[in-house]
């Protein structure tokens, strides 16, 4: 049982700091809460950038900002549903520039009523805890 409980707390060890490690080296800017920027507007564009890419999933442009706002599973998860021509729109996100343009990480939508966290105060990605299975029921 010991040797079980080593094992566990090694790959532990491994792995979270893996997760928390700090990715500047990738030359993809990272989330800097120091910086963040408030802003409301209607949205003008939604595209979706493929897999594979630097900052895959949504974006959305509202008073041309280019605004990524996550993964596409992670906001069928929560059910958002963003759409051209949505008016009152806030966004509380951080500016930084990738590939030689501005773009804007949300950290957190405001839709109607509806406040919508993609990231922590810090900026750490709120899907990274998203599991690949949804209990709807039952017991754990």
């Amino acid at each position: 049982m010991k040797t079980a409980s080593s094992i566990l707390a090694l790959a532990l060890g491994l792995t979270i700091p893996a997760l928390c490690a700090d990715t500047k080296d990738t030359g993809v800017p990272q989330y800097n809460a120091k910086t963040e920027i408030n802003f409301e507007g209607t949205i003008t564009k939604v595209r979706h950038v493929p897999e594979g890419e630097p900052y895959a999933g949504v974006h959305i442009t509202i008073q041309s900002y280019d605004i990524f706002v996550g993964p596409e599973s992670f906001l069928k998860f929560l059910g958002v549903n963003l759409r051209e021509g949505q008016k009152f729109v806030g966004v509380i996100g951080c500016a930084v520039k990738f590939n030689g343009s501005d773009l804007v990480l949300a950290r957190e939508l405001r839709i109607d009523k509806t406040f919508v966290s993609l990231r922590d105060e810090k900026g750490f990605p709120n899907w990274l805890w998203m599991t690949t299975q949804v209990h709807t029921g039952g017991g754990l």
